[in-house]
């Protein structure tokens, strides 16, 4: 049975709507550089689920990531995913041409998804930080197949869960959609630190001499912030405040007037003669795909792109500066130079 105790109001709906779409609009961005595709999490549709019997029925066949919150937020998320929708990232980010099956997840799909899934939800804590004004972290997300969500919602007695219902599209190959599960208690005190923001920014504005506006329900400031409302009342306290204007007053500029010292005029490198710069050896680059990278294990080699005997390169603050062989000083290794590229652009930040 839902717990009718526990209830959201239109305004707390549209709150917990208007985060989500924040969060997971970022993280759809880090999904569409992560596969080089348009990537599409829209249209949120928040409803209350009772956690004794939550619609299993609709989560058949999917994968369930949990996001833990470390700092900023307390509690956890549960993000879940159509399997077909997963073999499909994974096919794309591997670059397979074979169409994805119908069989079982593997433990190569598990931690790729595992990796797309913590590079979207830092993605999104990043613009949850941004929105909440204060750092929110994430620890590693944690994969499973979703038959055993059902035994973490019995193990945490949630009598309530928030499910939000997202619209999610890949560009030419995906019309799908995914869910969010959010505890009862978590949802309540991600709706209180929106709302005592709101409170926060509107107890401001009046204590800044703001002009008496007809109360708004608590939170409204907030919600009015993330739909871009605000504009309007930006523009009205403008013309509340009279500004004096005066014409600006410019100094004649004529031949007359005696030249730069050439002392100031020359540049001195007595000023940044102290600065340190960090020196970075290359020996080289190697380019892989993300199922490679999985695969890496113990006492594999990486075959880079130079040959033996071939100069390493000396980066120093970012840029090529020169050339060398590789050395060996008093059980050190160290560079002998053997070629200065450039200084030009050594500086430049």
């Amino acid at each position: 049975m839902i717990d009718t105790n526990f209830t959201l109001s239109n305004i707390e709906q549209d709150t917990i709507g208007e985060i989500m779409n924040i969060s997971m609009g970022a993280a759809a961005t880090a999904l569409s550089t992560l596969i080089d595709r348009k990537v599409t999490i829209t249209a949120p549709e928040v409803k209350l689920v009772s956690g004794s019997d939550y619609d299993s029925k609709a989560f058949a066949s999917a994968v369930c990531t949990e996001v833990r919150y470390q700092k900023g937020l307390n509690g956890s998320n549960y993000m879940i995913m159509k399997q077909p929708d997963v073999k499909l990232i994974v096919a794309i980010l591997s670059n397979s041409k074979e169409e994805p099956d119908d069989g079982a997840l593997d433990e190569m799909h598990l931690s790729a998804i595992g990796e797309v899934m913590n590079q979207m939800m830092g993605s999104a804590s990043t613009a949850l930080s941004s929105f909440f004004g204060h750092k929110i972290t994430i620890s590693i997300p944690d994969v499973f197949e979703v038959g055993k969500l059902g035994e973490k919602i019995m193990d945490l007695n949630l009598d309530t869960i928030v499910m939000v219902r997202f619209k999610f599209t890949i560009e030419d190959v995906l019309d799908s959609e995914f869910f969010s599960l959010m505890p009862s208690e978590f949802t309540k005190d991600l709706v209180k630190k929106v709302l005592n923001n709101g409170h926060q920014a509107e107890t401001k504005e009046k204590r800044e001499g703001g002009k008496k506006k007809k109360p708004k329900p608590s939170g409204a400031y907030r919600v009015d912030e993330m739909s871009n409302k605000t504009a309007n009342q930006n523009q009205a306290n403008t013309n509340q405040n009279q500004v004096n204007v005066k014409p600006l007053k410019l100094c004649s500029f004529d031949d007359e007037q005696e030249p730069v010292s050439a002392e100031y005029s020359q540049p001195s490198f007595d000023l940044i003669m102290d600065v340190p710069l960090e020196i970075t050896v290359e020996i080289g680059h190697a380019r892989k795909l993300v199922k490679e990278v999985l695969e890496i294990q113990q006492g594999n080699i990486i075959e880079l792109d130079k040959q033996a005997g071939d100069p390493v390169d000396i980066i120093v603050n970012g840029q090529l500066l020169a050339r060398g062989d590789v050395v060996v000083v008093d059980d050190n290794f160290g560079v002998r130079i053997t070629e200065i590229v450039s200084r030009k652009n050594l500086f430049k930040a």
